[in-house]
């Protein structure tokens, strides 16, 4: 047992935009003005929008970013009912931007400059505004493809709302675009010898070779999300904990998570990985962690994960970058 006496008091800091690469600057993304006009018919005939094609889960990107291209010189539009087009909004600039989705297979000749490039390889390495536009896209753009049809009756449903909903034409229902809330957590022993204080790491049985990361799981119906902690933790990790402190929250669109990112104090030292999620768990003062990082016998998350985010702000120092 941890006795409550030993923990610090010094509350867990909240995460900013430049440690969350996915929750950066925003854009406008015309909400109100979504409801009330079609802006996509509106694109389609403007001179002045720019089209961000995705090719799959692909985007075109020359050295000064996303290639945004006028809309004669975006590729057709498929008439597949799962890849509308989609207006994603207007950038800071004052320049609105249409979503256009295309498969994967699909040549664009008038892309010869691009490279094309999936989320993951781009998330830290495009402004900010650029890497929040990408990250819409390919949530808003996952929803259509996976759900083209009404929950209800398992007729097609019509794009409506310039993209931002679908709309039975059977029973008037209508559908908006899904996310899967799920927590993250840095679980702590919080000892007042900052030289003793450790941090948990569980490595998942999805994981190839010596991967370790922060907790995760989703939100339950009728749970909240610090309730949802204590439970992912005790499942996986056979630990009791308290002092649920929120730092800052990501979206995840793999496909469509908002990661809700904590730290937790833990209550007990004792820990059981379950076997099934998490095959080891293991616990690392500061200077274990970053040993094992800098010789490689321990992989961590990469930039673009909160996991990232919420190991650094524990440690007090920057780690080595991965590819993971």
């Amino acid at each position: 047992m941890i006795s409550p006496q030993d923990r610090s008091s010094a509350p867990a800091p909240l995460l900013g935009p430049d440690q969350l690469p996915f929750a950066g600057r925003p854009f406008d993304r015309e909400a109100v003005a979504r409801e009330h006009r079609d802006l996509v018919a509106e694109d389609r005939s403007s001179g002045a929008v720019r089209v961000l094609v995705l090719r799959g889960s692909t985007a075109p990107v020359t050295p000064e970013g996303l290639l945004l291209v006028p809309v004669d010189e975006a590729p057709a539009a498929t008439g597949d009912p799962a890849r509308p087009d989609v207006h994603l909004g207007r950038l800071a600039d004052g320049t609105r931007v249409l979503l256009r989705t295309v498969p994967e297979d699909t040549e664009l000749p008038g892309f010869d400059d691009a490279a094309w490039h999936g989320l993951r390889a781009l998330g830290t390495a495009l402004p900010p505004e650029q890497t929040s536009l990408l990250v819409t896209a390919r949530a808003v753009a996952l929803w259509h493809r996976d759900h083209p049809r009404c929950p209800r009756c398992g007729g097609p449903t019509e794009v409506v709302r310039s993209g931002w909903a679908r709309r039975c034409p059977q029973d008037e229902s209508l559908h908006f675009p899904r996310t899967d809330p799920a927590v993250i957590v840095a679980v702590v022993d919080d000892h007042p010898d900052p030289s003793r204080q450790r941090i948990l790491l569980g490595r998942s049985a999805l994981w190839s070779g010596n991967r370790y990361s922060t907790f995760a799981g989703f939100v339950e119906p009728g749970e909240s999300a610090e309730q949802a902690v204590v439970r992912e933790v005790g499942e996986e990790a056979g630990i009791a904990v308290d002092t649920v402190e929120y730092q800052g929250s990501q979206p995840w669109p793999f496909p469509r998570s908002l990661m809700l990112g904590f730290r937790a104090v833990a209550h007990t030292a004792e820990t059981e990985a379950d076997g099934e999620e998490i095959l080891d768990v293991r616990w690392f003062t500061r200077k274990q962690l970053l040993a094992a990082a800098r010789d490689g016998s321990v992989t961590l998350p990469g930039r673009i994960s909160i996991a990232h985010a919420l190991i650094v702000s524990w440690l007090g120092q920057d780690l080595p970058e991965t590819d993971w």
